[in-house]
């Protein structure tokens, strides 16, 4: 999963990582001398604006930080910016410090932190692991969390949201269904949830396929695979991608691109980000 820095570039990953790319995760915790704990396998470098990250992140027998049966605790107050991660194996318990809230998740979890919220988490032996996305804006939208926010990748909620949008070259477009589950951050635009398309859809094929283009109007867009393929072109370049569940997808605002689902259906983690505040 090594990643070439270049704000325009599509990246491309996978929740399996090769053994080489993984590194001891070390950070400043505000209020505590420098911690290690676990590690890290970087996915995405940066975005078209503020600061973005995405890659993986786990615990085990072994890791730094991590006791010898693999569990582990450690404060984490997300200092890099808001966190939106999936947990992919293992399972864990996150006590919020300042009001004692206990949350307990594991695998399709999905978890979104503030930045600044002072979070224990006590990952459980033998082996845990998330995917995450970091982001932090310069604009602070005013907005204050004194939770995280757990959801779930198999989720179902009754009403899910036509996901009707507008590109600049094409006009207005109608491409699938989506749900927010976390629908602003700390700083800038940050929303994310997960999109679907399928069989009987809004936009689909009879199939269940669709195509479409995409510039990422809406902000940088990080992508977890959940279900189904698709195929994915940068228009730019002509480069060409295949994705399925478990792969990881960076598209840059502004590329422009063309999706393609193939049916009967697909379903995807999305995060997007902005460094402008929600019009």
């Amino acid at each position: 999963m090594t990643a070439t820095v270049s704000a325009g570039r599509l990246f491309q990953g996978t929740v399996d990582p090769s053994k080489n790319e993984w590194q001891p995760f070390q950070w400043d915790e505000p209020a505590q001398a420098t911690q290690t704990h676990g590690e890290v396998a970087l996915f995405r470098p940066e975005g078209t604006s503020g600061t973005l990250t995405a890659g993986l992140w786990r615990h085990h027998a072994g890791a730094p930080g991590a006791n010898a049966d693999g569990s582990g605790k450690f404060v984490w107050s997300s200092p890099l910016g808001d966190e939106c991660a999936v947990v992919l194996d293992g399972s864990a318990i996150l006590t919020v410090v300042e009001s004692g809230r206990q949350h307990t998740v594991g695998p399709g979890s999905i978890v979104y932190q503030p930045k600044g919220l002072r979070v224990e988490w006590e990952c459980q032996a033998p082996y845990f692991k998330k995917f995450w996305t970091t982001w932090d804006g310069s604009q602070s939208t005013g907005v204050h969390h004194d939770d995280v926010t757990i959801a779930n990748i198999s989720d179902n909620p009754a009403v899910w949201t036509q996901n009707d949008f507008t590109e600049p070259v094409e006009g207005d477009l109608t491409k699938g269904e989506y749900v927010v589950f976390f629908a602003e951050g700390t700083t800038g635009t940050l929303m994310s949830g997960l999109w679907r398309t399928g069989i009987g859809l809004p936009g689909c094929e009879v199939d269940g396929g669709l195509t479409t283009p995409y510039t990422g109007v809406r902000g940088d867009e990080t992508i977890l695979m959940l279900e189904g393929e698709a195929h994915l072109r940068n228009d730019e370049t002509g480069e060409e991608f295949d994705f399925r569940a478990g792969d990881l997808i960076a598209i840059p605002s502004g590329v422009h691109v063309t999706w393609t689902s193939k049916g009967p259906f697909h379903k995807k983690f999305w995060v997007i980000s902005k460094d402008a505040l929600p019009e």
